[in-house]
């Protein structure tokens, strides 16, 4: 299995003086499974991207967005 740097996005809620934002979080170290196919529903019908099939540190599995991983090898 090929190792990926993965980063995410995560929401950072509105406090004192600063609105809610999408922040990034610190890049981890995961193992690349494979790509696989992922959908959303809407109105007129499904919208279908790509995903990667990534296992955490922890060994928890996950889905991540391609622009979220980097290949390190």
């Amino acid at each position: 299995m090929r190792k990926v740097e993965v980063t995410s996005k995560v929401w950072v809620k509105p406090s004192e003086g600063v609105s809610g934002h999408w922040a990034n979080t610190d890049p981890v170290i995961a193992k690349f499974h494979q790509f696989g196919p992922a959908y959303e529903e809407f109105e007129a019908g499904p919208g279908n991207y790509t995903v990667a099939v990534i296992e955490m540190p922890d060994g928890t599995v996950r889905q991540a967005h391609l622009t979220e991983i980097r290949f390190l090898d």
